[in-house]
């Protein structure tokens, strides 16, 4: 329970924050709460990857080889249930049937670069049950207030070097998770506190988050396991919460370790697999499905081509064809293998393409195109 010297504080930054609602209300219309705008970030290069490596021996090509297809694996599916198929097994085993090619590269350390064929790569993830996740990801801000071994608790930004941050960042790096920690300088500090992060105050949250325009938001707290729920099957000593916010979407849970270090690739973990089980796209059907796509204001006829390039590179479309175009509207054909549904979501975290409106009559969709600077 708060004592009341801590609820009195928090009453008056409440009262000072509706102040200055109040004021930015009459100085002019600026919205409190992060819109999402879906501005998701665009991943590059998701078939190739970088293992580091101590020498060129085949044996350690070999392990470099398996490591870099089960990455790629995971960052594409978002699935971290796909490892141990038997499908994917085997796959490792006949890793190279998959590699494109291979090289090595060298900086202050040596690294094995391979690229895998995007072909194969997608059919092993579909026959083995799971889904390909856009290369549109939404970008997090992440929130993050950790206890240490006396109880105290702390705020963790952008500048944490502590080694549960970085195991944080290295996990949403590996999982193809663009996320971001705030800067915590004066402009936060005047916002939100330790308490209101702990607390979790979603309307302060929010107004601090507006100005990282993120597509959703992540508040995790850890914290010592409470002793009476140590036990010989859960011996773990930290703990772990956390919630996502992307619009009206809600998610939540809890992990747990052994060290407080691991907890923020354990986040990530069940984050990412959260959110790629919504957004990856499987092609379990074998029929071919034809869904119309209008998108308006594609003033530009390099504009016509761009969107037509990037509803082609939509998983589980399988062509996309401009059937009509009146110099300003244009209406494409798109043949599927999967529904229609799952490609919207997609679509819907692009940044170029604006819903506007829901399915027609028809199941068709309409879109409005947003020039990229």
């Amino acid at each position: 329970m708060m004592c009341k010297v801590e609820v009195n504080r928090i009453r008056m930054r409440q009262i000072i924050l509706l102040v200055w609602l109040a004021f930015v209300g009459v100085v002019g219309s600026i919205a409190i709460t992060p819109s999402v705008s879906h501005a998701a970030v665009e991943l590059k290069e998701l078939y190739q990857f970088r293992v580091q490596v101590n020498s060129q021996a085949p044996r350690e090509r070999q392990q470099a080889l398996q490591e870099a297809l089960q990455a790629t694996l995971l960052k594409l599916s978002g699935d971290s249930q796909l490892e141990g198929h038997p499908l994917v097994e085997q796959a490792l085993r006949n890793v190279r049937d998959f590699v494109v090619q291979y090289g090595y590269q060298q900086d202050e350390q040596l690294w094995l670069w391979v690229q895998f064929d995007q072909t194969q790569v997608d059919r092993l993830i579909q026959q083995a049950g799971s889904g390909i996740w856009s290369n549109l990801r939404p970008q997090l801000l992440v929130w993050l207030v950790a206890e240490d071994d006396d109880l105290r608790r702390q705020l963790l930004g952008a500048d944490s070097e502590a080694i549960v941050v970085q195991q944080l960042r290295n996990a949403a790096n590996r999982r193809g998770l663009p996320i971001q920690l705030p800067l915590l300088d004066l402009n936060d500090s005047m916002t939100v506190s330790v308490i209101d992060v702990w607390a979790r105050f979603m309307d302060t949250i929010n107004f601090a988050s507006a100005r990282y325009s993120p597509d959703g938001i992540v508040v995790a707290r850890f914290y010592r396991t409470d002793p009476s729920m140590i036990t010989e099957q859960q011996p773990q000593r930290w703990s772990g919460d956390w919630t996502l916010h992307i619009g009206e979407l809600r998610w939540s849970g809890t992990v747990r370790a052994m060290d407080r270090s691991e907890l923020g690739a354990l986040v990530i973990r069940d984050v990412t697999d959260q959110l790629a089980a919504r957004y990856r796209i499987g092609s379990a059907s074998e029929t071919l499905q034809e869904w119309t796509v209008t998108i308006d204001q594609l003033l530009r006829l390099e504009a016509t081509i761009a969107a037509e390039q990037l509803l082609s590179s939509m998983p589980a479309v399988m062509d996309a064809q401009l059937v009509s175009y009146n110099g300003r509207t244009a209406q494409y054909k798109l043949r599927l293998q999967a529904d229609p549904a799952r490609i919207r979501q997609a679509m819907d975290l692009s940044k170029q393409l604006q819903a506007v409106t829901d399915e027609t009559e028809d199941g068709d969709a309409v879109f409005r195109w947003v020039e990229q600077p």
